[in-house]
This record gives structure tokens, C-alpha cells and sequence, in this order.
């Protein structure tokens, strides 16, 4: 005997059909699908539920039930498949690409019709044919490479990052020929990225992000500015120009605890900077008890920062 509970989620569904297309589908063949989808979902199967969604939306794409059915059913899955994922993002962090791959196949198997792991899926067997896994001595240009291929092989994928890595990583490394592929693969990912680069063919890719922060600051756009150089530190935290500059974009913000993080790095990094010690006590004169703890929330007044 059928649940009242899904009976009555299909009714409600089926009453949300359209009736005056001419092209409408049957409600027979629209119920039977519903039938079958619910019955599957209370009994805890959903990728079979999803699949007699996707029958209902072939029937008539306007279908809103199902859409929400399908994202609400995936919605548990990810709680049940929550260790594959933490598995997968493991393998990938590791730098084992093909392993990853391997994985990816079997959160697939349990959400067939995922566009997310659909998308992840190709990338990743584009990656992996490239480089199956990065090797294991450690390296600047491979450290640039991985953090690259991560925010490339996230759920939300950082594209314009894992762009500014992987071509610093071909600047360190000019001998790999790996590089210039997964960037070549990454363009043809994203067209975008390439028709939308402002770096000059002679320019290296940290040093352009430095001078485009600059400019930024200059131009009052501090938002803007501290994004680049927390790109650049990603990939070199102990970029002293990018640190500095760093600070000062804090400063215009008003966020002095990640002013003084910022500047008080650079300063351990480089002791006998005597700008940095006056950047540190000036700011000691403008934050206020309290102070360093608050967030930045949005655009400000300018005030004098200190020049970089």
C-alpha cells in the first residue's frame, strides 16, 4: 500500500502541472513518474528518485516540484557521501590526480546525473592525463602548481587563481613542459581568461598583480587592491613589497588587526626596514582599543596610507 505522505507530495505535484498546452504530457505517464520518484525517496533511495525526476522533467521541463525534489534529494546524499568527498579533496590536495579520478568515479556511481560532478569529472581526466601525480620532492614551482590544480578542482572552482598559478609555476620551472599544458587546458576551459588577462607578454605574473594593486591603491580601489596581493601571498607568503602593500590596503579599510599581521610579517622577514617600523607605530597612534577586531564591511572614506 502506497505512503499517504509521497501520494500526497505527487498529488500536490501533479496539481502544479501545466493543463492548457497543447503539448502538455499525460498525467498518467506525469504520475506514474511521480510514483515512482517519491516512493523511492521515502524509502531512502535517491539517486533512483533523481532518475524518475529527470523522467518528469523530460516529460515537461516547467516541472518546479522536481527541480526542488532533485536538489533536496542531493542535499542527502551529500550528508551520506560525505566521506567520499573528504576522500576525493584528500587525493587531490595530496596531488594524487589519478587516485582522485579513481574516486570521482564512485561518488558519480551514487549521484549519476550531478552537473557538478559531471563537470569535475572531465576536468579531472584532463588534468590526470597530463599529470597523473606530482612528484614527490617538494618545490616552489610545484608548491604554485597545486595550489593551482586545487582551486581548479573545487566544487567552486577559483579560475583566475589557479590561471596566476600555474603560469608562476611555468615561470619558475621553464623546464617542465607540464605547465604550459594545464594552462593550455585551462584556456580552453575558459576562453575568458586569456581575452581578459591585462598581464604584458614580458611581465612576470606576481610582479603584475604587485604593480595592478599599486594602481588600485592609487585609484582609491582598495577592495580591488587587497585582492590581488592575497592572490600573490597565496602563492608567496613572504612577498615583502606584497605584505606592505597589504597593510596598507588594511590600514584604508580600517581593518588593523590584518594591517598589523600584514606589516608585522614583513617586518620579521626583513628586521632592519626602518619604513615598516614607523608603518607599525603609526598605526599603534590609530587604532583604537578594540579596533583591530573589526571586520572589513565595505567601502570607506580614503585616508593617508602609507606609500609603498
Amino acid at each position: 500500500m502506497r505512503s499517504p505522505t509521497y501520494a500526497l507530495l505527487a498529488a500536490l505535484a501533479l496539481c502544479a502541472a501545466p493543463l492548457c498546452a497543447a503539448e502538455a504530457p499525460a498525467p498518467a505517464d506525469m504520475r506514474s513518474e511521480y510514483d515512482k520518484a517519491f516512493s523511492y525517496y521515502m524509502a531512502g533511495d535517491y539517486p533512483h528518485a533523481i532518475e524518475h525526476w529527470n523522467a518528469v522533467l523530460s516529460l515537461d521541463a516547467k516541472q518546479v516540484t522536481a527541480r526542488n525534489m532533485i536538489e533536496e534529494a542531493r542535499q542527502k546524499m551529500a550528508g551520506s557521501s560525505a566521506g567520499l568527498k573528504a576522500g576525493f579533496y584528500a587525493l587531490v590536495n595530496k596531488g594524487h590526480y589519478s587516485e582522485a579520478l579513481v574516486r570521482m568515479e564512485t561518488m558519480l556511481a551514487s549521484d549519476p546525473t550531478s552537473p557538478v560532478y559531471q563537470k569535475l569529472q572531465a576536468t579531472l581526466r584532463r588534468v590526470a592525463a597530463v599529470v597523473a601525480r606530482r612528484p614527490a620532492a617538494p618545490s616552489r614551482h610545484w608548491n604554485a602548481a597545486a595550489a593551482g590544480l586545487n582551486a581548479w578542482l573545487k566544487e567552486s572552482a577559483d579560475l583566475p587563481f589557479a590561471y596566476d598559478a600555474l603560469r608562476y609555476a611555468g615561470e619558475l620551472a621553464p623546464q617542465e613542459t607540464v605547465f604550459p599544458r594545464l594552462v593550455a587546458l585551462l584556456e580552453e576551459e575558459d576562453p575568458q581568461l586569456k581575452l581578459n588577462d591585462t598581464k604584458p607578454a614580458n611581465a612576470a605574473v606576481l610582479d603584475h598583480k604587485k604593480d595592478l594593486a599599486l594602481r588600485y591603491i592609487y585609484d582609491s580601489k582598495f577592495y580591488m587592491a587587497a585582492k590581488e596581493l592575497e592572490s600573490v601571498l597565496r602563492l608567496e607568503p613572504e612577498d615583502i613589497t606584497a605584505l606592505k602593500r597589504a597593510g596598507s590596503v588594511y590600514l584604508q579599510l580600517k581593518d588593523y588587526r590584518q594591517a598589523r599581521k600584514a606589516w608585522q610579517k614583513a617586518a620579521e622577514l626583513s628586521p632592519g626596514d626602518e619604513q615598516l617600523k614607523e608603518y607599525l607605530a603609526a598605526l599603534d597612534k590609530v587604532s583604537a582599543p578594540g579596533a583591530e577586531a573589526a571586520p572589513r564591511k565595505g567601502p570607506r572614506k580614503k585616508a593617508r596610507a602609507p606609500r609603498t
